[in-house]
C-alpha cells in the first residue's frame, strides 16, 4: 500500500532540495496516482510549518532545512543526501 500524502511530501522535499521555485502542479506531476489538490496543498503547508519550504505568491521556495541540506558548496564537494533516509 502506498501512502500518497507521503509521496507528496517526498516530492516536495526533493524539489526544495533542488533550490528552485516550484508549484503544486510540479509536485502532482512527479507523483504516481497523485491525491487531490486539497491533499497536495495540505501536505505542502505542513512542509512549510516544518521549515522545508515557504510559499511566495503562487510558488513554493526552499526554506531553512532545504537550504542547509542542499548547500551549493557542499554539493560541489561531493555531498549528497538520500531523501528517503530523511523520511
Amino acid at each position: 500500500m502506498e501512502h500518497r500524502a507521503a509521496a507528496v511530501a517526498s516530492r516536495g522535499i526533493e524539489l526544495a532540495l533542488q533550490r528552485e521555485p516550484f508549484t503544486a502542479d510540479d509536485v502532482r506531476r512527479g507523483v504516481d496516482d497523485p491525491p487531490s489538490r486539497a491533499t497536495v496543498y495540505r501536505v505542502l503547508h505542513q512542509l512549510q510549518e516544518d521549515e522545508w519550504i515557504e510559499q511566495r505568491g503562487n510558488g513554493w521556495h526552499p526554506d531553512v532545512k532545504a537550504q542547509m541540506l542542499s548547500g551549493k558548496e557542499k554539493r560541489d564537494r561531493g555531498f549528497s543526501i538520500d531523501v528517503d533516509d530523511i523520511l
